[in-house]
C-alpha cells in the first residue's frame, strides 16, 4: 500500500525531520557542560523530569547488553536490579517512528535516513544509570554486537571518535597484552583502556579488535569461511564524582 497525496507528503517531512535529528546528534559528541553528552542525555538529568519524546523501547539493562524487562520510561528505574555501585541502569532506543513508519506503509524511501540508536554512524546499545534518588549519574554506550560484519569490523574505532570529541590531550590509556589463544585480526590486534577526567566527569573507553579463543577466519576442519569470527567493540561510559569505580 502506498501513502496518496498531501498525507505521504506530511508524514514524509515529519519523519525526514526525525530522521535528521538523529542523524545530527550521531554524528557529534558535544562536551561542553551546558549541553547534552549524547542524544540530548547529560548527567545529572532527573528522572521525575526527563522527556520521553524521542526514545523508545524502555527497558532494564544489562551492563550495556541486551535489554531485560520493559519499563514505561525512565522514572520506573527502581524496577531493575541496581548495579554493585548502587546505579540502576534503564536501556533505551532513539525512537523507531520513522522505521514503523515506513513498514506500516510500505514505502522503504521514508526511511532513506533512518539510522537507529547510533553514536557518529556505529550502532550502540545506549543507557543511562541513576542513583536510588533519580539523578542520572552515568550514561553508557556500547557497541551492539547484533550489528551486521562490516559495522561490528569498524565498531573498535568508535575509540577514537570519541577521545578527539573530548579533547585528544589528556588521557591516561593502556595497552592489554593478548591473553592465551587471543590473536590478531588481518595482522591487527588492539585491546586498549583509556580515562580522561575534567569538569567534575570520568570517561572511560574500552576498546577491542583480535580473535577470541578459537576463532578463525577459516575453518581448519571443514575449510570454511567464517565472517564476522573476531571481537570488535568499544564501551564508553561517562560518570561523575559520586560514581564508586572499582
Amino acid at each position: 500500500m502506498k501513502i496518496a497525496g498531501s498525507l505521504r507528503s506530511i508524514l514524509f517531512s515529519a519523519c525526514f525531520g526525525l530522521a535528521a535529528l538523529g542523524a545530527a546528534s550521531a554524528q557529534e559528541l558535544p562536551v561542553d557542560d551546558r549541553t547534552s553528552d549524547i542524544h540530548g542525555l547529560k548527567l545529572g538529568m532527573v528522572a521525575d523530569d526527563m522527556d520521553t519524546r524521542g526514545y523508545g523501547e524502555f527497558a532494564c539493562g544489562s551492563n550495556g547488553g541486551a535489554p531485560r524487562a520493559q519499563l514505561t520510561d525512565w522514572t520506573e528505574f527502581k524496577k531493575c536490579r541496581p548495579e554493585p555501585n548502587g546505579l540502576y541502569e534503564v536501556y533505551v532506543r532513539i525512537d523507531d517512528q520513522v522505521e514503523y513508519l515506513s513498514k506500516a506503509y510500505d514505502d522503504p524511501t521514508i526511511a532513506t535516513n533512518k539510522r537507529g540508536t547510533t553514536v557518529a554512524g556505529h550502532p550502540v546499545i545506549l543507557s543511562v544509570l541513576f542513583d536510588k534518588d533519580g539523578v542520572g549519574r552515568m550514561i553508557r554506550f556500547v557497541t551492539d554486537p547484533r550489528a551486521d560484519v562490516s559495522a561490528r569490523r569498524v565498531a573498535q574505532l568508535l575509540r577514537i571518535t570519541v577521545s578527539n570529541q573530548y579533547g585528544p590531550r589528556g588521557w591516561e590509556c593502556k595497552d592489554i597484552p593478548p591473553q592465551e589463544g587471543e590473536s590478531p585480526v588481518g595482522g591487527v590486534f588492539h585491546h586498549s583502556f583509556c580515562v580522561k577526567k575534567f569538569a567534575g566527569k570520568t570517561i572511560t573507553i574500552l576498546a577491542k579488535f583480535f580473535r577470541k579463543p578459537g576463532q578463525a577466519d577459516i575453518d581448519p576442519v571443514t575449510k570454511q569461511y567464517h565472517a564476522g569470527y573476531f571481537e570488535s567493540s568499544t564501551r564508553v561510559e561517562i560518570f561523575d564524582d559520586t560514581v564508586k569505580t572499582q
